[in-house]
């Protein structure tokens, strides 16, 4: 059995063990996620088309209500959306 001083000078054991083993863990974290890399112009407006392209495909393969027209699936809409980004 534990007195009540033992009882507690454990439990602020405990608590600075979790607090330092928190702190530690976050520092590992950020010492292993790389820092990000900068999107290049022609790439940003490589994903600009595509994704204009992606909104004019789903307009024409899609009937009013959102569903994909009889027949056509959404490999159909890609590829009509990477056919589109290259005329543009």
């Amino acid at each position: 059995m534990l007195t009540p001083d033992e009882y507690m000078a454990l439990m602020r054991l405990i608590t600075s063990e979790r607090e330092s083993e928190g702190a530690s863990l976050a520092l590992r974290k950020d010492s292993i996620t790389s820092p990000k890399r900068r999107t290049s112009r022609k790439a940003s407006k490589s994903r600009k088309n595509l994704s204009k392209a992606l909104k004019k495909a789903n307009a024409q393969l899609r009937n009013k209500n959102g569903t994909l027209r009889k027949g056509k699936t959404q490999a159909d809409v890609m590829r009509l959306a990477q056919r589109l980004k290259r005329k543009m």
